[in-house]
């Protein structure tokens, strides 16, 4: 038998398709992503990466390496000095409950429109406001508290307690502080203090250690006076949930005394972050971090004094 095109009607199916389809066939548009939920188990506990949003860092926000080096490490990964960038939020699902690590950035648009989504996205995920036990903050900016309150100031979380280290809380609630602070800054000492307030009467203030069965809060300062880490351990697998320890994974990896516009301490936020870097590297842990790009689960690679960010491949079964 002689197979030619023509014994398959080829030719005439390649007429066919050069017509014109009508356009109701044609998917609209979506304009947006689909919700930004994400999950991975750590032993019998399930972690699930809630993206609030993003906003965009420059590069002029980072100091202490010549502009070249900084712009040079954005170039590595294909980003320019404008930086589109994560804010994520976590649950940790254990039988000692449910625990939201940050709020996100809720009602404020002090850092762009397009962040909050932290509440719709949980409800993507099968989880609403009123199931989240308590509430882990790495530390009191903007954009991990103001999530806690709705437009009307009012507790978001109804059944949750706030957890938050000792000094992050003193501070920010520090009048003598406040005043001192310069005219800029103002601003985040009055979105900590009217995002934590309705929740005073559910708040525990702690210094480092086990705030949940596997969960323990490391003081990680310089960024904040109070910024934490939270250590996740169930059976043999762990993970650190890093923060703000890192704004930008090329930057903060390359150069890990880089400072950041907004640390209060630059110096000590280095050294806090050289430290978890050395940890997690030796002891191939786990991590995640609000500003690294989303579902940002993956791990610090030590390359002699530096660091390289490497994903976390996709955990198919869960």
């Amino acid at each position: 038998m002689n197979i030619t095109r023509r014994s398959f009607g080829l030719g005439a199916l390649a007429a066919a398709s050069t017509l014109a389809l009508p356009a109701w066939a044609l998917a609209p548009l979506a304009g947006v992503q689909v919700p930004g939920v994400v999950r991975r188990k750590v032993g019998s506990f399930e972690i699930t990466a809630i993206n609030d949003g993003y906003t965009a860092l420059t590069a002029d926000l980072f100091s202490g390496v010549p502009a070249t080096d900084i712009e040079a490490a954005l170039a590595s990964v294909r980003q320019g000095t404008t930086i589109p960038t994560a804010v994520n939020t976590f649950v940790v699902n254990s039988d000692a409950g449910t625990w939201l690590i940050d709020a996100g950035s809720g009602p404020s648009q002090a850092f762009g429109p397009n962040l909050g989504r932290t509440v719709a996205n949980l409800e993507a995920a099968g989880i609403t406001p009123d199931q989240i036990d308590g509430v882990i903050l790495t530390h009191a900016h903007i954009d991990h508290v103001e999530g806690l309150v709705d437009g009307s100031g009012a507790a978001v979380f109804a059944n949750a307690e706030v957890v938050i280290h000792e000094d992050e809380y003193g501070f920010w609630f520090d009048d003598g502080m406040m005043s001192q602070a310069p005219e800029a800054a103002q601003g985040l000492f009055e979105s900590a203090r009217r995002s934590l307030t309705p929740y005073a009467d559910r708040t525990r203030q702690v210094q480092a250690g086990e705030v949940a069965p596997g969960l323990t809060l490391i003081h990680a300062p310089g960024h904040t006076p109070g910024h934490s880490v939270l250590h996740i351990a169930s059976g043999d697998d762990e993970m650190l949930i890093l923060g703000d320890t890192l704004h930008n994974a090329a930057i903060h990896t390359a150069y890990p005394d880089v400072g950041f516009g907004f640390d209060t301490d630059a110096a000590l936020a280095a050294q806090s972050r050289r430290a978890q870097f050395d940890r997690v590297a030796a002891d191939g842990i786990l991590v995640a971090a609000t500003h690294v790009a989303f579902p940002s689960f993956g791990y610090i690679v030590a390359e002699g004094d530096r660091f390289r960010y490497q994903q976390a491949e996709w955990q198919f079964p869960l």
